[in-house]
């Protein structure tokens, strides 16, 4: 999909062979946002991290995670301050009703 410059690629492939769900890119391949979809709660806080370390790896200063949940894994967690400090990238977790509305705000940020 092209849209005002941007690319999205589904099932991106990273140069060391990660996928992501879903990427957005802009003017001379610029990697703007990589979004995942997590649908379990089950070991969520280690995906999550291994969501970032995956996006943080293919150049990737933005993670936007869709999680249809109640609670938030990343409130008062390790992994979301490793996420914000260590790897310096800037994560959201929001609901799939939410989804659209944040990426709109993150394209128009960037």
């Amino acid at each position: 999909m092209q849209h005002k410059g941007l690319k999205s690629y589904k099932e991106f492939y990273t140069e060391d062979g990660a996928r992501i769900d879903l990427v957005i890119l802009g003017k001379d391949e610029e990697k703007i946002l990589a979004i995942e979809f997590e649908n379990s709660y089950k070991w969520i806080k280690q995906r999550v991290l291994y969501n970032a370390l995956k996006a943080h790896r293919a150049g990737f200063k933005r993670l936007i995670l869709i999680y249809p949940f109640k609670s938030d894994p990343l409130k008062n967690s390790w992994v979301r301050d490793f996420i914000e400090s260590e790897l310096k990238m800037e994560v959201s977790l929001v609901k799939p009703e939410k989804a659209v509305e944040l990426i709109e705000r993150y394209l128009v940020k960037k």
